[in-house]
């Protein structure tokens, strides 16, 4: 679901909400097609490429990343000026990493816009420049991931083990009641992942799991949302399973809040409303924000004799964005112990938590 960056495109346009007035709007029957909707879609007001993983080094050390590059609209595609100055579009990213073994995390973000050189990007397939970083999809089907920021970088190949996954019905993700607040979502969500982190100025090589999310619409939730709980999770029977809360101030949950079960045989079904529960088994306050997040989780799926515990690697996975975006929000990586169809399973996973550090409406 990636909604956080609903918050992010509100903090750069400075608008409580977003208007899809001129912006192409996501609706029913829309047809997909690879690699071109791997690419941008600049007819739409917000998209963002999302990446997390787990990873591994030789000796069992563990870290997670994060790394995300999106696109945020200000002017429809046919209102802007050729060769204008105004700024039209920006692209904006996030990179993390979490080093599980010392329990550190450190994230960096960048901005830029077209036109100067700062961005790129292609409509035809997935090959997207921001700055420095990029995310490229080859000929054969792999992704390249490249950041780099201080003593920090990200250098990975991703081999795709699963097709992409288009979430919700008929060919749209529902947000919130009405026409076009829904999203396109597409997500691959088990890559498997080789290459090098670079942490401390140290070369890892490094092997694992990661986990695609891309979105693209242009419409918003509307004034009751103030953040949500949102978890990639993946088994070790090959099993990946995507589910999410909405959060209300008045403590309910939006009733699109929904979910995807992918199996090991690359089919997938969806998981609508009041399936499945999650329950929240501790929480954590940050030193940094003084917010307080649930940390540690209950995922109970009744139709697939599922109890799934969700623990998180540590608790300051928290994510300071406020350079450009004004975003704090947690994003960590995650470990699952518990139950799938009666038997015992384990995994890892990611774990996005917004609107504890404040409504998302006031970011």
């Amino acid at each position: 679901m990636r909604l956080k960056h609903f918050a992010l495109c509100v903090a750069l346009t400075g608008a409580g909400s977003l208007s899809a007035e001129g912006f192409r709007q996501a609706l029913p029957g829309y047809a997909y097609e690879f690699p071109r909707d791997h690419g941008a879609h600049p007819d739409f007001e917000t998209e963002w490429w999302y990446y997390t993983g787990n990873l591994a080094a030789d000796g069992g050390r563990e870290f997670g990343f994060e790394l995300t590059i999106f696109r945020n609209a200000i002017v429809p595609l046919n209102q802007r000026a050729e060769g204008g100055l105004k700024a039209e579009e920006i692209l904006l990213g996030h990179f993390a990493i979490s080093d599980v073994e010392s329990r550190r995390h450190e994230s960096w973000e960048a901005i830029g816009r077209k036109g100067f050189g700062q961005t790129d990007y292609s409509t035809e397939t997935l090959d997207i420049r921001l700055q420095d970083w990029t995310i490229l999809r080859r000929d054969d089907g792999t992704m390249e991931l490249h950041a780099a920021r201080d003593h920090a970088a990200l250098d990975l190949v991703l081999a795709p083990v699963r097709s992409p996954v288009i979430h919700g019905r008929n060919g749209i993700h529902q947000k919130a009641e009405g026409t076009g607040k829904a999203s396109h979502y597409i997500s691959i969500t088990r890559s498997n992942t080789t290459g090098s982190i670079t942490w401390q100025n140290e070369v890892i090589p490094v092997e694992g799991q990661s986990w695609m999310d891309h979105e693209f619409f242009s419409d918003s939730l509307s004034d009751e949302e103030v953040g949500w709980d949102w978890f990639a999770l993946q088994l070790d029977d090959g099993t990946d399973l995507m589910v999410y809360q909405l959060r209300r101030a008045d403590g309910t949950h939006n009733q699109q809040s929904s979910g995807t079960v992918v199996e090991s045989t690359d089919s997938s079904m969806e998981l609508p409303h009041g399936s499945y529960t999650i329950e929240a088994t501790g929480e954590w306050t940050s030193p940094d924000s003084g917010a307080t997040y649930p940390m540690g989780w209950i995922i109970r799926i009744p139709e697939h004799d599922a109890e799934l515990e969700v623990i998180p690697a540590f608790e300051a996975q928290e994510m300071l964005t406020t350079r450009h975006t004004g975003v704090i929000y947690w994003e960590g990586a995650v470990r699952v112990d518990g139950t799938w169809r009666g038997e015992p399973t384990s995994g890892k996973g990611f774990v996005e938590l917004v609107g504890y550090a404040a409504p998302f409406r006031s970011f």
